[in-house]
């Protein structure tokens, strides 16, 4: 009841600082307004971001655009729709999809062609999959094949970036499937497509945008350029810091421009962009065409852009997330409405990726002709339900690199209930984790008291909420559980013996017992040795892990908190082949009594299960990780 009443305090002293929201700049329906005003202005108060801005596009041809709250709170500066710049994240990826487009429709980018053809000879991408070549449209659909690595990508500053062929170069993942078989979220491949713009329009990618699309749209206050224009300061991200304070947030720049970072961008511009795209030209005609759908029943994905359903409408949706900034957009083509909303700021618990798909989807139920579809049937079978139940890992996840460890706490359970289904980690709102499905025939479910529906085919977990990644089954020594459990054994194991060695150590010399061999004591040593190795690791991983906030920072950045995991996993191996080496030479020369020569032989398995489970998730840094990866 405490925290109840406090949070209730906060969000009221929150709410108060707002200043008031900018007027609309033509008539947009008053009821809409009011409850954009009531939505945002409650989000806020509720998950403590400093501020927002919303634009939206009306039928009619009228422009609303707010701005709520702060866009640096130690200034107090107000968020002006007008003359706030938010930087864009992912959003920047339907503006390299409308060049790309743009170029395409001009007849000079095939997007059906290998596009080797486009790059430069360090750029070019691997055969690994003769006679499946990788093209531009599989780069703008997240198909590629690519792995997902981004430690490191980013920058906190706009200084010294390097080149963005240079970068792509220096971090080019594996090919770890052949394209067009499965829909993958992309950022390396919607940057390589930003290359495909520079090498095809002769310009560098920041240039060709402005004079290709911000200029003509007359987009006066976006950019891609980093660092940023003289007069174009954005706004300040932040996350939540205690009980009522913000720390700012840092690497929203980077090379990697076409795929998110150093875009920053005004809601008044952004509806100048959404009304040219429900006046489609050619291009984005383009990007709004279906090019790859994962299953047939459920949204796909067109140039970027994802589909998305609700109420009876069908549209166009994005969304856009870097450190402290996190954006969503919709257009409604048919209803000739766009929805913009951005946060200069994480929220409670990461809320504000969540909090904009829970404004828009406001905005689209109050839309005239509104109509949510009839509840899921039954025409499904327990039977049914069982087939697909399981652990699926999003496509996504790397399998390459250190951010292979998403697999061990962001897989999605799938659990029979009845003849319908119960998954866990699928919800987009971080609140409501769990989600109950009624089946709609064919392997397909639908959220129960909800819309969002789920399909099934070829052991691939497909979802209407979020068509541009697919989620793949796993086998049971795939599974996060049985891995999890071995883990938990052998680091209460290790850290056992980084205790009751130096104890037992002690206790030998106070009972003035003979000394064991040298070799012994060193191989006891290196127990203990490991079992510190395994704390510090312990300690660094959920010292990462429990701030979802700090660690979106930390790992684009590279910084210590993200690679500490890997530091103390680096000396691991070395500390196991002298456990095990010891633990077999005690038995040969029998240094120790059989529960002391039990303990050790314990000990080395345990390491080799901990050394197994560091290189099989890339934790281990310097060159023996690499070997052992």
């Amino acid at each position: 009841m405490i925290k109840r009443r406090t949070a209730a305090v906060l969000a009221l002293a929150v709410t108060a600082l707002l200043p008031a929201a900018a007027p609309a700049h033509a008539a947009v329906p008053a009821p809409l307004g009011e409850l954009i005003d009531r939505t945002v202005t409650a989000q806020l108060g509720r998950d403590r971001i400093p501020g927002a801005a919303v634009a939206v596009v009306g039928a009619d041809g009228s422009v609303l655009t707010r701005g709520y709250g702060v866009a640096d709170t130690a200034a107090r500066t107000p968020v002006d729709p007008e003359r706030t710049e938010f930087y864009l994240g992912s959003l920047a990826k339907l503006f390299t999809a409308q060049a790309a487009a743009q170029l395409i429709t001009d007849g000079k980018l095939d997007p059906a062609a290998d596009v080797n053809r486009y790059l430069p000879p360090a750029n070019r991408i691997p055969d690994t999959y003769p006679g499946h070549p990788v093209t531009t449209g599989h780069l703008l659909t997240h198909t590629a094949g690519f792995d997902s690595d981004l430690v490191g990508v980013n920058s906190a500053t706009p200084q010294g970036l390097s080149s963005l062929e240079d970068s792509l170069a220096e971090h080019r993942p594996a090919r770890v499937r052949p394209p067009g078989t499965v829909v993958a979220y992309d950022n390396y491949g919607a940057a390589l497509a930003g290359l495909v713009v520079e090498r095809v329009s002769g310009r560098p990618f920041a240039e060709q945008l402005r004079a290709a699309v911000l200029g003509p749209l007359g987009m006066t206050r976006t950019s891609f350029a980093q660092p940023h224009p003289d007069g174009l300061p954005p706004a300040r991200g932040y996350r939540p810091d205690g009980t009522d304070g913000w720390v700012e947030e840092h690497g929203q720049y980077g090379p990697w421009t076409p795929s998110g970072p150093g875009g920053v961008t005004t809601a008044a511009d952004m509806a100048r962009w959404m009304r040219a795209q429900l006046a489609p030209d050619a291009a984005a005609r383009l990007m709004q065409t279906t090019h790859y759908r994962q299953h047939p029943d459920l949204p796909g994905v067109g140039y970027a852009w994802e589909g998305w359903t609700r109420d009876g409408f069908t549209g166009w949706f994005k969304d856009g997330d870097l450190p402290g900034f996190h954006g969503n957009l919709l257009i409604l083509p048919e209803q000739g409405i766009g929805i913009y909303v951005v946060y200069n700021g994480d929220g409670i618990d990461g809320s504000a990726n969540w909090d904009g798909k829970e404004l828009i989807r406001a905005v689209v139920d109050a839309l005239p002709g509104a109509r949510p579809p009839a509840a899921g049937g039954s025409s499904g079978s327990p039977a049914d339900a069982d087939r697909v139940a399981g652990t699926y890992r999003a496509a996504r996840v790397s399998r390459d690199s250190l951010m292979r460890t998403e697999e061990l706490f962001g897989s999605v359970t799938v659990t029979a209930e009845g003849n319908g289904l119960r998954t866990d980690g699928l919800a987009l709102d971080p609140r409501h984790p769990e989600q109950h499905w009624l089946p709609l025939g064919g392997e397909r479910y639908r959220e129960r008291d909800g819309q969002a529906e789920i399909a099934f085919h070829d052991g691939v977990l497909s979802v209407s909420d979020n068509p541009s990644t697919a989620f793949e089954a796993l086998t049971w020594r795939e599974r996060p559980g049985p891995r999890l459990a071995v883990l938990f054994a052998a680091l209460t194991v290790l850290l056992g013996a980084a205790v009751a060695v130096p104890a037992t150590a002690l206790a030998r010399r106070l009972r003035r017992r003979p000394a064991h061999p040298r070799p012994a004591q060193a191989a006891r040593a290196a127990a203990a040795l490991a079992g510190v190795l395994a704390a510090g690791f312990l300690a660094a991983l959920l010292a990462l892990v429990s701030d979802g906030n700090a660690m979106m920072e930390a790992v684009p950045l590279g910084t210590p908190l993200a690679l500490a995991p890997t530091w103390w996993g680096a000396p691991f191996p070395l500390a196991a082949l002298a456990v095990t080496a010891g633990a077999a030479a005690g038995w040969l020369r029998h240094w120790w009594r059989l529960p002391g020569r039990l303990a050790m032989t314990l000990t080395a398995l345990a390491c080799c299960a901990f050394t197994a489970f560091l290189a099989h998730y890339h934790l281990i840094a310097g060159p023996l990780g690499a070997l052992l990866g």
